[in-house]
C-alpha cells in the first residue's frame, strides 16, 4: 500500500505548496488526481518519489510504501525504490532520457542494471516493448537520440521501460 498522511510541502520562501494531503492506494488500484494547472499535482508526485527540487521540501507528514517510511530509507535505498517499487513517467518525456545518448543504449543499460538481462536480451526486450506500445518502427526509435523523436514516442518509450521493470505503483504525470 502507498500511504500518505498529512503531507505538507513548503517552498524555500515559506509558501505552502501542499497542505496536509492524505490518501491510501492499494497495489493494483488505479487512481487519478485532477486539478488546475499549478494546483500541486506534479509537486505531490515528486514528493512521493523523494525528488523535490527548487528549494522545495517536505515540511510535515509521512509517506509509507508497503509499510516502510520513505524518509527512513537512505538516499541509495530510495533510488532503488524508484523504478522497482515506484515507477514514474514524467510530464515532459524529454526529461526522462539523456539527450546525449541514443534511446536504445539508455533502455538497454537500464534493463541490464535493473533486471540483470544481458545486453542483447535487453535490446531485444526494448524493441518488443516499443512494438507492443504501438511504435511501428521500434529499431529506428532505438537508433535515435531523444531530440529526434516526438514527445508521444518518448512518452511511450518511457512507459515501455517502466513496464519492463514491473513496479508495484506507477506514478504518471499527465
Amino acid at each position: 500500500m502507498l500511504e500518505v498522511q498529512n503531507l505538507s510541502v513548503t517552498a524555500r520562501n515559506g509558501a505552502q505548496l501542499l497542505k496536509q494531503i492524505s490518501f491510501q492506494i492499494e497495489t493494483g488500484e488505479a487512481v487519478g488526481l485532477t486539478g488546475q494547472s499549478g494546483a500541486g499535482k506534479t509537486t505531490l508526485l515528486k514528493a512521493l518519489l523523494g525528488i523535490l527540487s527548487g528549494g522545495c521540501q517536505v515540511s510535515g507528514g509521512t509517506i509509507q510504501v508497503d509499510g516502510q517510511s520513505l524518509w527512513a530509507l537512505s538516499p541509495r535505498k530510495r533510488r532503488e525504490l524508484c523504478g522497482t517499487t515506484l515507477g514514474f513517467i514524467p510530464q515532459n518525456p524529454m526529461t526522462a532520457f539523456d539527450p546525449r545518448l541514443k534511446l536504445g543504449r539508455q533502455m538497454e543499460e537500464t534493463l541490464r542494471l535493473r533486471t540483470g538481462a544481458s545486453g542483447k536480451t535487453a535490446l531485444e526486450l526494448s524493441e518488443t516493448l516499443l512494438a507492443d506500445l504501438g511504435l511501428s518502427q521500434p529499431r529506428r526509435v532505438l537508433d535515435s537520440y531523444p531530440a529526434q523523436l516526438s514527445g508521444g514516442m518518448l512518452q511511450r518509450a518511457a512507459a515501455a521501460l517502466l513496464l519492463a521493470l514491473h513496479p508495484r505503483y506507477i506514478l504518471a504525470d499527465e
